[in-house]
């Protein structure tokens, strides 16, 4: 895997480089940031859709249904402690998956790596430096 950093720009603002990519991560107004980009909780979630969409699209792409793959979703945050208590995903299939193709979907679904981690949290050493 490739080094991620994030770096501060100002405020609530950090951004997020990996593999000359950049991201934006910031809070809402409201939460005390500048609203410039998605929490880091909503940057979760967006990994958890991204992942899904990519994996189901090559599903689809390789089974030979043509179009493109959405998801939408929702988060809910909880509390004690402060974390992401439920997400809802919705997932649109290109039009012309036979239904009997669903269990399958599902399955690639479940096998996507971030739904995995979060079904299975990593190990995770902090070092302060």
């Amino acid at each position: 895997m490739d080094l991620i950093t994030v770096e501060r720009r100002e405020g609530l603002k950090f951004d997020i480089s990996v593999r000359g990519h950049n991201v934006t991560a910031d809070l809402s107004e409201e939460e005390g940031g500048g609203d410039q980009g998605p929490s880091p909780a909503e940057l979760l979630a967006g990994s958890l859709g991204a992942c899904i969409a990519i994996m189901v699209q090559t599903y689809c792409q390789s089974h030979g249904y043509d179009g493109d793959v959405g998801v939408s979703m929702t988060v809910e945050l909880a509390d004690e402690p402060k974390r992401i208590g439920r997400l809802v995903v919705d997932l649109e299939l290109p039009e012309g998956v036979p239904e009997d193709r669903m269990v399958a979907i599902k399955r690639v679904v479940e096998r996507c790596p971030i739904h995995q981690t979060l079904k299975n949290p990593p190990a995770l050493d902090i070092e302060i430096v």
